[in-house]
């Protein structure tokens, strides 16, 4: 959904770039992600944005090599998981949220990454923690066995939009567990006492990435409800909502952060693109779109109740 002349001239420059130079480049030593401006970063803005199939065949076919190629397919907990050849030191070392957004780009392009690479969605479902989450630092799982919010909801999200088919019995506990993690923590609250964990938290953010929001996390739950057959939270979604409040206008849901903000911990160069669908105040007819399908969730809910 393209809303304005800046964005569709900004779109086809992403599309002329990706086209062009991928950026799949090599940098001290190792493959890098270019963060903010290399082809990832266009490839997950443009999924986001509903327009994954835009994306040009050529870089979908770059990205594939890439994760067939140049990642180490293991996740690094233990010195025994580090690789030991010189080209194999040489590959990216991913995390649990960055492979699941390139798994999510590639699936909503078409790809069928589970015939192709179908260590990806056993990586993914593989290392969730006993508190239904999971967790990119390694440490979580040889001491704290604690997850992580932001870590959590790219994998929980790649299997349950990505899968369409019956889900086997290992991903409905995969995405059942994932959900009550997400109920125990109110989606943004420690459970030890109940405050707030990251007050950014409650910013609507786009695009995100691999980045939280509260919103991310209500969209998570009401799509699991539904496909799982399973009862939606409707006291936390109003809890949610009324979080929500301050961000709300006439016509939308307002932006109220960058992940790449310039003084944030994750700021760097970006693209016009990023720049053109991020605005902070900017009412986001992606995350109005995604804020009115809670919204119908939540109400088809209250819908069902009575008629029982």
């Amino acid at each position: 959904m393209e809303t304005n002349q800046s964005i569709r001239l900004a779109v086809e420059e992403s599309i002329q770039f990706l086209e062009h130079e991928p950026n799949f480049t090599m940098n001290h030593g190792g493959y890098t992600r270019q963060k903010w401006d290399g082809a990832w970063w266009h490839m997950a803005a443009l999924y986001e944005m509903g327009e994954v199939k835009r994306i040009p065949h050529s870089a979908i076919e770059r990205a594939k090599k890439l994760l067939k190629n140049q990642v180490w397919r293991t996740f690094i907990i233990t010195p025994e998981d580090h690789p030991t050849s010189d080209s194999d030191k040489m590959k990216m070392d991913c995390c649990h949220c960055e492979l699941a957004v390139y798994y999510m780009i590639l699936m909503g392009y078409g790809c069928d990454l589970d015939k192709e690479l179908p260590w990806i969605r056993e990586w993914l479902l593989e290392h969730q923690l006993p508190d239904g989450g999971l967790n990119c630092d390694p440490e979580a799982y040889t001491h704290s066995r604690k997850s992580s919010i932001v870590s959590t909801l790219p994998p929980l999200e790649a299997i349950l939009w990505h899968t369409n088919r019956e889900f086997t019995e290992q991903e409905a506990h995969f995405l059942d567990e994932g959900a009550r993690y997400l109920i125990e923590h109110r989606l943004v609250c420690s459970k030890q006492d109940g405050s707030v964990i990251d007050m950014e938290w409650l910013k609507p953010c786009f695009p995100r990435f691999f980045e939280y929001d509260i919103l991310r996390g209500m969209s998570f739950l009401a799509e699991w409800s539904r496909r799982r057959n399973k009862p939606l939270p409707v006291e936390l979604f109003s809890e949610g909502l009324e979080r929500l409040n301050t961000s709300k206008a006439e016509k939308g849901l307002r932006i109220g952060r960058q992940v790449f903000d310039p003084q944030g911990p994750w700021g760097g160069y970006t693209f016009p693109l990023l720049e053109a669908v991020a605005g902070i105040g900017v009412v986001s007819p992606y995350l109005t779109k995604q804020l009115d399908r809670v919204i119908e969730r939540m109400e088809s809910e209250h819908l069902n109740a009575r008629l029982k």
